[in-house]
């Protein structure tokens, strides 16, 4: 009879055990599904960043080559504008004698034709080397085609107006005079005999 009250307080510090084991197994749950969510939260933001990281890679490779073309156009033209300055001066150049050289005039023009050719390689425009050379149609305008033995068809003889380049990138051809091959008269003048045998 004494041991009945001891079953029910046995019973009784029983109950709360069952309840707070029923909600620590929950908690476990609840955390481990708060961090699945939490992780793939973490692999979205985490795509979204690189993804954010490569379109601004794209952006910044594509505005640097825009930028170095549109340098490239704006010297182009300032180059163009200069050449015809520069002409000028070549001529004044080549027109002066040995006496006009050698005054202070004469000296200051040519010293000045040689800053304007600085000035211009400085911005990466250079003169393209013709006389000389063989032709080509690329850095080359052909204006006249003169007989010659003495050099192969095709050698540039004579530079009528320099030409000249950015880089890779024609900003005028060199207008030119070059050798081609004479005509073979002896050829021809057998080739009558020839016939008039027969």
């Amino acid at each position: 009879m004494k041991r009945k009250p001891d079953d029910q307080d046995a019973q009784e510090t029983e109950l709360p055990e069952d309840e707070g084991g029923e909600s620590s197994a929950a908690e476990p749950r609840e955390t481990s599904s708060e961090l699945a969510a939490a992780q793939k939260l973490a692999r979205q933001l985490k795509n979204q960043v690189l993804e954010l990281t490569a379109d601004l890679d794209n952006q910044a490779q594509r505005f640097t080559r825009e930028r170095q073309v549109v340098r490239e156009e704006i010297t182009m033209r300032f180059a163009r504008e200069m050449i015809e300055v520069l002409d000028n001066l070549d001529s004044v150049v080549k027109s002066l004698t040995d006496a006009e050289r050698a005054s202070p005039l004469g000296q200051g023009v040519a010293l000045t034709h040689v800053v304007f050719l600085e000035k211009l390689k400085s911005f990466g425009v250079e003169p393209i080397v013709a006389q000389g050379r063989p032709f080509d149609p690329s850095w080359h305008e052909a204006m006249v085609e003169t007989p010659r033995d003495d050099v192969a068809p095709g050698t540039v003889l004579v530079e009528w107006t320099r030409g000249y380049r950015l880089g890779n990138k024609l900003v005028r051809a060199a207008k030119v005079e070059i050798a081609k091959a004479p005509a073979a008269d002896g050829e021809g003048s057998q080739g009558d005999a020839a016939a008039g045998g027969n």
